[in-house]
């Protein structure tokens, strides 16, 4: 085609070339001088907006197929899309619609025959220590906000130990009892 400037020229190249610059290029081979690259994209942006052929309508999208309505009730909605090679799924949504069907819903089931890989559940463990007098009495004391645990005579924490540190104190079972008294029932 002959094209009488670089605007013109540009202009029509458009329609059939995506990058602004390419077309920039090209003009300027020709003429020496050339819009710039935002007015030409501004151009393209224009073109695609308006032209027929780049809008997305009900007359140049994909047909319902003819066996749709009887394959879809058996069928998830991604097996569908994998049957007749979709790759958007509102296709499907909007032949959903048009033959009036549904698909079969995705259920998430374990393969039969086949346990968890944990394997089967098993009910959680019990700890059913009795507590004695003591620990019930620093169980008060904790619910007080002091922290109760086992110790040696000498305050080292140990888990057996015969005496109780109540915060900085150490104290005997019968000193720990009175103590948790005075804060509530024991």
């Amino acid at each position: 085609m002959d094209y009488r400037n670089a605007e013109e020229m540009a202009r029509a190249l458009v329609r059939e070339y995506t990058s602004a610059t390419y077309i920039r290029s090209l003009v300027m081979e020709r003429f020496g001088e050339c819009p710039s690259t935002k007015r030409i994209a501004a151009w393209r942006s224009h073109f695609i907006t308006n032209d027929p052929a780049y809008k997305r309508t009900s007359h140049n999208a994909k047909p319902l197929p003819e066996d749709f309505a009887q394959i879809a009730p058996t069928m998830t909605k991604s097996q569908l899309m994998r049957h007749y090679g979709v790759l958007w799924s509102g296709t499907i949504d909007r032949w959903l619609n048009e033959a009036n069907v549904h698909s079969r819903r995705w259920v998430n089931r374990p393969k039969p025959g086949r346990i968890n890989m944990m394997g089967r559940v098993k009910p959680a463990p019990e700890f059913k220590k009795t507590k004695d007098d003591y620990e019930i009495a620093a169980d008060v004391l904790r619910r007080e906000r002091f922290p109760v645990n086992r110790c040696n005579e000498d305050g080292s924490f140990n888990i057996n130990g015969k005496f109780w540190r109540v915060g900085r104190t150490v104290l005997n079972g019968e000193q720990m009892m009175e103590k948790a008294e005075r804060y509530g029932r024991v």
